[in-house]
């Protein structure tokens, strides 16, 4: 059977394809990372959120703490609102996230501090 150009452009497009395909993975970072990940947005947004901000990072450093992670992160910078708002809810998304997925023994030491550090995002972001 012989193959014509056109044919031969198809099927060399569907082996490419099939090769990035195997090279392909879904990456879901560990929720220590995520823990980690959710501390440095929330640290870099530049808004007080009257105080509901700096109560997260602290239950964050509890949690961290539980969990043996470095929480590090750079001070506030100056920014507009919407992007300290557009931080804090990419946090809150990405430590709700971190929380369902804790393994027990990290659920047993942390989860407490999580789930407080999540509802002072909650009110943080509700201040307008």
């Amino acid at each position: 059977m012989k193959l014509t150009s056109k044919s031969s452009i198809y099927l060399q497009i569907a082996a490419l394809l099939l090769a990035l395909s195997f090279g392909l993975k879904a990456y879901a970072a560990p929720p220590r990372e995520e823990i980690v990940h959710a501390y440095r947005l929330v640290k870099g947004a530049d808004h007080d959120y009257d105080g509901h901000r700096v109560a997260a990072l602290k239950e964050l450093q509890i949690a961290g703490e539980k969990l043996g992670l470095t929480l590090e992160g750079e001070g506030v910078k100056e920014e507009a609102q919407w992007k300290s708002d557009r931080r804090m809810r990419e946090a809150r998304r990405i430590l709700k996230e971190a929380r369902d997925k804790l393994e027990a023994r990290d659920r047993d030491r942390a989860a407490e501090h999580v789930d407080i550090a999540l509802k002072e995002l909650d009110r943080a972001l509700n201040i307008k």
